[in-house]
């Protein structure tokens, strides 16, 4: 392991490590060195090589940051057992697991967002990731056009960090269970990036609704509409697996950018929960869907998003005081809104136009509205 690496003389090397001895037991096990200001510093990663690889095959590279305390060995073997690895041989592509840092004032292994050492290895996990893609480049033919950062909880945070700062770095980005902690004034607006996001409504970790530490998912979708310049016009809903899912799509942004949002409600039987998702959405694994938004966009998703749960379309968006249904036979029907928590917001009528009046004392945001037998997603 690390400590076994012959070091220069006088010199104590920062072990960030130190914690997931069990990393170099894996056959991907590689390890970074850098030496500055008179230590050396070390940093672990695996890759898992996709089957059939030869060199000189220029492959896709997919980076996959695990949550707070986690170690690169049981994330490989957790995101492995998921699928994920299968899904690389099959469609050709490289996953890094790489190593967060042992975080003394975390008392843990934690990825920090955010620019924070400069040029070092350890304390930027920023310039990590940049020496990191680097340094598996060396070793294999890595597309560099075709990188992508997918990372759960605390590795959510550093996903969402890297795509502000140094978005030139990917092609698209995952987001799973994160959270995004940093504000958006500092990010470059010169490498808007496609972004995916899945989040569950019971997450008890990263809160779906916020708290007071963590703004809500949504808020933060509407962070990254503004950032990509996507309209929020383009919102196309529908409902996966009964309804138990709800993926909102977003297109037609800055460098034809797009979001894609997954809300899990339920997830083999329970309430959506702060995890790597891994049930099929209407017959198709988060794992692919996310390697489909990689490699085609909004459009890699068009095909899961099919389903006899559409979720129709109402304008204006966002709305004032009045909605239009754009459905003449939803009129005079009974109609029923709900905030995101489920919570009924208000019911009556549907008016002879297919409109409905009276919504302007609602406060701003998302909400479901639910009309005869459609369903619809609306933007205050």
């Amino acid at each position: 392991m690390a400590q076994g690496i012959p070091q220069p003389q006088n010199v104590a090397p920062i072990l960030s490590d130190s914690t997931c001895s069990i990393n170099c037991q894996h056959p991907g096990y590689r390890l970074m060195t850098q030496v500055l200001d008179g230590e050396t510093i070390t940093r672990e990663y695996i890759i898992h090589v996709p089957a059939g690889y030869q060199k000189g095959d220029n492959l896709p590279l997919v980076i996959a940051y695990h949550g707070f305390g986690g170690c690169a060995y049981y994330w490989e073997d957790e995101l492995d057992s998921s699928g994920l690895n299968d899904l690389a041989d099959e469609e050709g592509f490289f996953v890094a697991y790489p190593q967060a840092a042992y975080r003394p004032a975390k008392e843990d292994t934690y990825w920090e967002p955010g620019f924070n050492g400069g040029e070092s290895i350890y304390l930027d996990d920023i310039y990590f990731t940049e020496q990191l893609i680097g340094h598996i480049h060396d070793e294999f033919a890595v597309d560099l056009s075709s990188t992508y950062a997918a990372g759960y909880s605390n590795g959510g945070m550093l996903t969402y960090s890297l795509a502000c700062l140094r978005g030139d770095l990917f092609s698209a980005v995952c987001v799973m269970s994160g959270a995004l902690l940093d504000g958006m004034d500092s990010c470059d607006q010169n490498n808007p990036l496609p972004m995916i996001i899945f989040h569950g409504v019971a997450d008890f970790v990263l809160p779906y609704y916020g708290d007071q530490f963590y703004a809500p998912v949504q808020d933060v979708v509407g962070l990254w509409l503004t950032h990509n310049q996507i309209p929020a016009s383009s919102l196309v809903s529908t409902e996966l697996n009964g309804g138990n899912v709800t993926h909102d799509a977003y297109q037609g942004g800055a460098n034809n950018t797009c979001l894609s949002f997954y809300t899990v409600v339920e997830e083999y039987g329970a309430p959506g929960d702060h995890v790597w998702f891994t049930e099929d959405m209407d017959g198709v694994s988060p794992n692919r869907i996310m390697w489909e938004f990689f490699t085609e966009g909004c459009a890699g998703t068009s095909e899961v998003s099919a389903s006899p749960h559409a979720v129709a379309e109402a304008f204006p968006v966002p709305f004032d005081d009045r909605i239009f249904l754009g459905t003449p036979s939803l009129a005079l029907s009974t109609y029923r809104m709900f905030d995101l928590r489920g919570e009924l917001i208000q019911q009556g009528r549907v008016e002879g136009d297919a409109s409905i009046l009276g919504l302007g004392g609602l406060p701003s945001g998302f909400y479901l509205l639910k009309a005869g037998d459609a369903t619809f997603k609306v933007v205050k």
